[in-house]
């Protein structure tokens, strides 16, 4: 019998615990989860903000009743693991009583992430939030509900900044956002961007680019940001300027840390101590084009990655190879997705890239609902190998990047992808699958 502690009590945490205990169900498995909330879907957080969840309960998968007496994990909440000797084999916890230690056979260490303000100056906790688990998201809401306000600004051009700008207007609120750069995400293309502003200002969101904040204080129940051209003034702010790896508690453990501190780990996710391993967010991985050590916080993976070091643990052999960064969101009833490598990265890396744009309709011309669709690809230029694409158009139309995600992770062509047997129907596509027509006007910019 063996005893098997994870730290931290989300998806990658709850992932490696609970299929330890389906396959060594003697082994004694212990979560330690620092907040009060476990197994909850922090992607849904900003669809609870803006109402279209009605509860906050409905964003909890499973509840620590269920963890425990289903599913038998000894399951400690608002314990914080604070020091690892990987050596001794022990772990320092503080407890909401005091500090005590516990020992360990395997360890599997998946924090999670936490949202990063580097380079920006914070005064203030009441009315300046980041958004990082249901607790930081009951503050917001309890605001909203007991201030009132009428402004809010959101620092930040990603995926979260793009979805907590979408909620905050869809409440009625005067939404800014504001961002250091011309352009959003640089996960995003320019065009991409382009798209992505073009809505925002339609649906009412003020936009201050190329805004270089110095700092950002509560004054006179007023956040003032304070930029290089002058001070702007609002009821709340939310930034939303990126995460990083919650690993700082590993700095003097001697468990090897690499980009951007996240934990390094191989394909079967143990550390340079093979019997601790890590996942999730907190984990690096590799990038599936370069084979290049990378660093992304997307939630597929964190289950995923929770899974292998489970099996792991339990004498397995399974690997989880690496991402492509896929991802997928909204703003508004525009659709955005992208995976795979944007030019800039291709031609850092010397793939001799090509990019191009395609739109199209995503539906029969006279079918309704469709709309366009909007396609950028990036390809080798020599070999015309799919690097990366990105999407912007109808809700349901954006998920075609799972074909390409499928094309870059299987080393396909622009003539591969021309090639495909797609389906057709007037209520889904026209003749030419969007996909396709890409593939056919990319044909022209491969040698």
């Amino acid at each position: 019998m063996k005893k098997v502690i994870v730290i931290g009590g989300n998806a990658a945490g709850l992932s490696a615990a609970s299929q330890i205990k389906r396959q060594k169900p003697a082994w004694e498995t212990i979560v330690i989860e620092k907040g009060r909330y476990i197994s909850y879907a922090a992607c849904g957080i900003p669809y609870y903000i803006a109402g279209l969840v009605p509860e906050l309960d409905e964003l909890i998968e499973l509840t620590p009743k269920q963890v425990i007496e289903e599913r038998k994990i000894d399951l400690r909440l608002q314990h914080e693991v604070t020091n690892i000797n990987p050596d001794e084999k022990v772990v320092e916890l503080k407890t909401p009583t005091g500090t005590t230690t516990e020992s360990f056979d395997f360890l599997v260490i998946s924090t999670g992430a936490i949202p990063s303000t580097k380079g920006i100056t914070v005064s203030g906790t009441d009315r300046i939030f980041t958004i990082s688990n249901l607790e930081s998201t009951e503050k917001i809401t309890d605001f909203m509900t007991q201030e009132k306000p009428q402004t809010c600004a959101v620092i930040g051009g990603g995926y979260i900044a793009v979805e907590m700008l979408e909620a905050f207007r869809s409440k009625g609120l005067e939404t800014h956002m504001i961002h250091r750069r011309e352009d959003l995400s640089n996960t995003f293309e320019k065009e991409l961007s382009n798209f992505i502003k073009e809505k925002m200002r339609k649906e009412g969101i003020i936009l201050h680019l190329n805004t270089h904040i110095k700092r950002v204080d509560e004054k006179n129940n007023k956040v003032v940001i304070s930029t290089e051209t002058g001070e702007l003034l609002y009821d709340f702010v939310v930034i939303a300027t990126g995460v990083a790896p919650n690993t700082a508690f590993l700095k003097a453990s001697g468990i090897e840390l690499g980009i951007k501190n996240s934990v390094k780990v191989n394909t079967r996710m143990q550390t340079n101590y093979p019997y601790i391993y890590a996942a999730g967010d907190c984990a690096q991985t590799t990038n599936l084009i370069t084979g290049r050590p990378d660093y992304v916080a997307l939630a597929l993976k964190a289950n995923r990655e929770g899974y292998v070091a489970g099996v792991n643990i339990c004498g397995g052999q399974d690997e989880f190879p690496g991402v492509l960064g896929t991802a997928i969101t909204k703003i508004f009833d525009l659709g955005i997705a992208r995976t795979g490598l944007s030019l800039e990265q291709a031609q850092t890396l010397n793939f001799n890239p090509v990019k191009y744009l395609v739109s199209g309709r995503s539906r029969a011309r006279y079918y309704p609902g469709g709309g366009q669709l909007h396609t950028v690809v990036i390809a080798g230029k020599d070999d015309g190998r799919i690097l990366g694409a990105q999407l912007a158009g109808p809700l349901d139309a954006v998920k075609r990047i799972d074909v390409y995600a499928v094309m870059i992770q299987n080393k396909m062509t622009i003539a591969d992808a021309f090639n495909l047997d797609v389906s057709y129907a007037p209520p889904f596509a026209p003749v030419y699958d969007p996909v396709v027509l890409a593939a056919r006007v990319g044909k022209k910019y491969i040698d």
